[in-house]
């Protein structure tokens, strides 16, 4: 394959899965913020935009929290950064216009059917801004956007012929995945305090929305009480997060997932050794290092949690150096 087609597909992933990990976010800050205080819908921003390493344009409002009405025109005003601003690269629309882009450009790797898909969802952000979704009910909004991204990675799963063409959109997707639940929870960590790793969450008596929204966000809340109780302890709910192997949105999950891309477009080149390595180093590091943690030890699980994010930035320009920014003469076939 190319290696400007390898690399439009990994950013298609990439840039997607940003995308929707977006609208995830915004979504469940929309459905949780008319049943909560005031304080707590402005914690919840702070976890956001922490959690994506995001200062809105212009400086972070200044909220009054003893005012709802200014609370809601805070969040105009933070949706509107995280969605439409042109200066975020990160934005949901740059997102997908960044997708569409790369998927323009490879032409020929992408069918019909996923170009269709992806070029509409575009169309639909195009010339709209936050007035136009403020009117009614915006959470729908970023669910119907996360439901085109959905799509199309649906499309992809039932159309693509599992050549290297498919292994690297899965690479992209699943590194930026890992990246993006390791901020998330590192940004719970920072605005919620965890004073005793026993404390938990009863769902019956009310509950904590605040660390139940990880599970929403990452699609786990079933799943997770599937094989727990009712009642959420944080050091399980975290640790379901990041080590279970079955959960698609944990980061064991997208560590494997990483492991076996790699595994099928390395073809035996020594470009890819080094990337082959540190991807399982991270798999080890979770399967290993992160049980021997002291979940007590907020200042320990956030290290581990660095060490694991500092490794996927470092595998990207593994890949990077391997495959699309090699010297002439060393790289792919083509």
């Amino acid at each position: 394959m190319l290696s400007r087609s390898a690399e439009g597909l990994y950013w298609i992933g990439r840039y997607l899965e940003r995308g929707q990990h977006s609208c995830r976010l915004i979504a469940d800050q929309f459905e949780t913020i008319k049943d909560r205080p005031v304080n707590q819908i402005d914690k919840g921003w702070q976890r956001l935009f922490q959690g994506l390493q995001r200062v809105p344009f212009g400086g972070r409002p200044n909220s009054n929290t003893d005012d709802e009405q200014f609370m809601l025109v805070d969040a105009y005003t933070l949706a509107d950064d995280l969605t439409f601003e042109p200066s975020n690269p990160n934005s949901i629309r740059n997102s997908l216009a960044n997708a569409r882009e790369n998927a323009r450009q490879v032409r020929n790797v992408v069918d019909e059917d996923l170009w269709a898909c992806l070029n509409l969802s575009f169309l639909d952000l195009r010339d709209i801004d936050i007035t136009d979704i403020w009117k009614d009910r915006p959470n729908e909004f970023y669910r119907r956007t996360e439901d085109s991204v959905r799509t199309f990675f649906g499309i992809a799963e039932s159309n693509m012929y599992r050549d290297d063409g498919w292994y690297f959109l899965q690479l992209g997707r699943f590194i930026e995945r890992a990246q993006l639940i390791v901020g998330l929870i590192k940004a719970q960590f920072v605005v919620y305090s965890v004073n005793d790793s026993k404390a938990g969450v009863d769902t019956d008596s009310g509950g904590d929305t605040d660390w139940l929204s990880l599970l929403r966000i990452c699609a786990a809340r079933d799943s997770y009480r599937r094989f727990h109780s009712l009642y959420y302890e944080h050091s399980a709910l975290v640790n379901f997060l990041v080590a279970d192997p079955q959960l698609s949105r944990s980061i064991r999950y997208a560590s494997a997932q990483i492991c076996e891309a790699l595994e099928a477009v390395s073809g035996g080149r020594p470009l890819v050794v080094e990337a082959g390595r540190r991807a399982g180093r991270l798999a080890a590091l979770i399967d290993y290092d992160w049980p021997n943690r002291n979940p007590a030890d907020n200042n320990a699980v956030l290290a581990i949690l660095h060490e694991i994010g500092d490794s996927c930035r470092r595998l990207h320009d593994d890949i990077d150096t391997a495959y699309f920014s090699y010297a002439i003469g060393e790289g792919m076939d083509g």
